[in-house]
């Protein structure tokens, strides 16, 4: 197996969000909290930022996401109501009701409009792979300026060894094509690395305790909400989407190694000789991880 190499050494000559013309935060926001504290990171860290919503419920997700965006003062930012694939996984019904309605135009329309020609787009996919799919349907040649770090996969271990991790499983054929049709290998944040109890945020964790604060302003309130209903159903978040974030930006938290990958009808990946050439995480400095993702839930 080849050895592991730091992403700040392979991904490209890129690895800071200025150097694409827009990043894309693909996010199933609304659920499992990791989507949100990432949301909230990346309206931090990334000038040139739009968020399309994935697994979405009407426009439910996109709501809850211009909500809070405009909550952390980027009300700049582009969101748009992505896929909807007949779930019913969304934990702040109540928070969204008063919320502006998400943009209308399509992402490929902005995806024009804010690139030119042959500017690269960073694609952090934080969901199911549909609406990168889409877009690939709708508009091919963008595939080729897509740069894609996605978070799921997995090839070792599993909870689940008879099928895919949930993001790649969700959309099984999305996941198929996305991984397959993009000019620029892609980069697969892998499960089996994400699932660390160091990366668990609960009850007691100091990110949760500080986001539950009196002081708190409201994306922070937000933020604790999502955790605290997803508490009611899980012990705790993994806080896998900040990590994939943190990846696709170029910081040294993950290092990658390039395996040919099969990838199978239900979106199940293992290694092949004459499979597709994939970077996937081998390792996790989940500490480090862990201080960065605190490091940027300040006010």
């Amino acid at each position: 197996m080849p050895s592991p190499t730091p992403l700040v050494q392979t991904y490209t000559s890129v690895t800071k969000a200025t150097a694409y013309s827009v990043v894309v935060v693909d996010t199933d926001i609304g659920y499992d909290a990791d989507d949100i504290v990432a949301l909230a990171v990346a309206a931090r860290v990334v000038p040139n930022l739009v968020v399309v919503t994935s697994d979405e419920i009407g426009t439910s997700r996109a709501r809850l996401a211009r909500r809070y965006l405009d909550a952390l003062d980027r009300s700049d930012v582009p969101v748009l109501a992505g896929c909807d694939l007949g779930s019913d996984q969304f934990l702040l019904q109540d928070r969204i009701h008063a919320t502006r309605l998400p943009r209308t135009e399509s992402l490929e329309h902005i995806l024009r409009d804010r690139t030119d020609p042959d500017g690269l787009v960073l694609w952090v996919g934080l969901g199911p792979l549909s609406n990168l799919a889409q877009l690939a349907r709708t508009a091919p040649d963008l595939t080729d300026r897509i740069c894609l770090v996605q978070m799921g996969g997995w090839l070792d271990t599993y909870r689940d060894p008879t099928r895919a991790s949930h993001n790649l499983h969700t959309d099984q054929r999305a996941a198929g094509l996305a991984l397959r049709i993009l000019a620029h290998p892609p980069r697969l944040i892998l499960s089996e690395h994400t699932n660390h109890a160091t990366l668990a945020v609960g009850p007691e964790s100091p990110i949760y305790q500080k986001l539950c604060a009196a002081s708190a302003p409201e994306w922070a309130q937000l933020a604790a909400a999502n955790l605290t209903a997803w508490f009611t159903r899980r012990p705790a978040s993994w806080m896998q989407d900040p990590v994939t974030l943190a990846a696709a930006l170029g910081h040294p938290l993950v290092a990658f190694t390039t395996e040919r990958l099969h990838i199978s009808a239900d979106a199940r990946l293992r290694r092949h000789p004459t499979g597709r050439t994939t970077h996937v995480s081998s390792r996790i400095d989940h500490d480090a991880a862990l201080t960065w993702i605190a490091d940027h839930l300040h006010w």
